[in-house]
């Protein structure tokens, strides 16, 4: 289960910008399926301080972000995306990082776009992700850049 509204709401912005979400109780649904139970009332909070909003359009209803707010992913994480990463591991030219349930999703996002050019690209599950490391470039390289991205990462490694 999320223990940080940081990371719901990290969640929550992830789900309304890559999907068309028609109801709270859809929404509420997803999160769900992502591991993530959530009160009505603290998903209406949510909703309202992230300053999403019900959209119009020829298809019908529509969560999506309100005028003026962006949905922006911090340069930097904070320590508590940090902590969704349990480990890093290697094989080949391979990473394999284990997550918390339900948060590959949005580590692995962070990974494709934080300009870690060490990664080939990720494929993300439930609590795994694989970062293909791209010709020419070592694990430490990866290590190193993804240090930039998520703190205490090297301390993380298992192999």
């Amino acid at each position: 289960m999320m223990n940080s509204k940081v990371d719901r709401q990290r969640i929550i912005r992830e789900i309304v910008t890559e999907g068309r979400i028609a109801s709270q109780e859809e929404l509420a649904s997803i999160l769900e399926s992502r591991g993530i139970a959530v009160a009505q009332a603290t998903l209406s909070r949510d909703i309202r301080e992230m300053e999403i909003s019900k959209h119009r359009d020829d298809r019908g209803f529509y969560y999506g972000f309100s005028g003026n707010a962006r949905p922006q992913m911090p340069s930097r994480p904070s320590d508590g995306i940090s902590d969704s990463i349990e480990s890093i591991g290697f094989s080949g030219p391979l990473a394999v990082i284990k997550t918390r349930p339900g948060h590959a999703n949005m580590v692995a996002s962070i990974i494709d776009g934080g300009s870690v050019t060490e990664s080939a690209g990720t494929i993300a599950g439930d609590d795994t992700i694989l970062v293909v490391i791209r010709e020419g470039f070592s694990r430490d390289d990866l290590v190193a850049s993804l240090s930039r991205l998520f703190r205490r990462i090297g301390s993380k490694r298992i192999n």
